[in-house]
């Protein structure tokens, strides 16, 4: 009886450890133009809205039932995203510094965006939010709805990439979390009644963090990415989430790493979940920089890539 329970406990990691393809939802128009960026994305109800990272004045938008039907269909017609009026301040005057747009999240009828900047040889984070009209879906974030937040720490080019919206806060998760850039590690929480920020702990996990899904059931899943020209900045410590669920196929072979992997909230503190992580199929041997995720229903995510190796839109189903 022991046996076999040892059997079916190995059987099942390496089940939910396996690797699994990206689904291309094809996309047209001038979301595909590498000098959009996208680095984050999130659902308005039924409107998925993608973050370029650079600030021109309107956010893309592709409706639920386009990318339904494309998922659907074996010969999927390319979608063309709508431009959707992104109202704000020009930060790249009121913010010194300022290097792009991070993350989005909305919260009701709220959004909130991360800001990255690099002031004086020092990376710097802000968050900002205001509110999105619900009959045109125009967004609009006044001059003074902005918020300064230090990071943990200081590497180049990284700083909030994530917002997590739980109950009444909105969690800004940082990019690099790893044993060996921090003695403990804790993410800034902005209390959305007052805008107030204190701490959440949370665990330390190997290379980047590059966006987040919305909580459900306590529960949540990041992008969770390694590329090797980040080794000397990111300085990885030995990965545990591979020795617990060793890389598999594709993964085996290089030192690139592209995986989602599933955190949950316990009495105000963030950890890992016992879930195993999803494992992507890597192509060609070639890193994508995946940059937005959020949740397809129950059935899978979706995922974006910013510029590199060019702009992806994919779907990814559970396991």
């Amino acid at each position: 009886m022991l046996h076999r329970i040892i059997f079916y406990a190995c059987f099942s990691i390496l089940l939910f450890s396996k690797e699994v393809r990206v689904k291309e939802i094809p996309l047209q128009g001038l979301i595909t133009n590498p000098k959009q960026e996208i680095s984050g994305m999130d659902w308005y109800k039924d409107n998925l809205f993608l973050l370029p990272e650079n600030l021109e004045g309107f956010l893309f938008m592709i409706p639920e039932r386009k990318i339904r039907n494309s998922i659907k269909s074996l010969q999927p017609e390319p979608i063309e995203p709508k431009k959707i009026a992104f109202i704000t301040p020009n930060y790249s005057k009121t913010i010194p510094g300022f290097d792009g747009l991070e993350a989005i999240a909305f919260y009701n009828n709220k959004v909130l965006i991360s800001i990255e900047a690099k002031d004086k040889g020092l990376m710097e984070g802000y968050v900002a939010w205001g509110d999105i009209n619900p009959k045109t879906l125009e967004i609009n974030i006044p001059k003074e709805n902005i918020k300064k937040i230090n990071t943990p720490t200081q590497i180049d080019n990284m700083s909030f990439e994530s917002i997590l919206i739980n109950k009444n806060k909105a969690i800004m998760i940082y990019e690099a979390n790893g044993k060996n850039l921090h003695k403990n590690l804790s993410h800034p929480a902005l209390l959305l009644s007052d805008y107030t920020l204190y701490n959440i702990p949370a665990p330390m996990i190997e290379y980047r963090i590059t966006d987040v899904t919305k909580i459900f059931d306590n529960k949540f899943w990041a992008i969770n990415y390694y590329w090797s020209g980040d080794k000397k900045k990111l300085n990885p410590a030995n990965d545990k989430i591979s020795k617990k669920y060793p890389k598999q196929e594709s993964h085996s072979k290089v030192e690139t790493v592209e995986r989602l992997i599933e955190f949950e909230i316990k009495k105000d503190k963030i950890r890992l979940s016992d879930n195993a992580p999803i494992q992507l199929y890597l192509e060609d041997g070639v890193a994508r920089n995946w940059e937005a995720i959020c949740r397809f229903n129950k059935n899978g995510f979706l995922i974006a890539t910013d510029k590199y190796p060019r702009m992806i839109f994919g779907y990814v189903e559970s396991q």
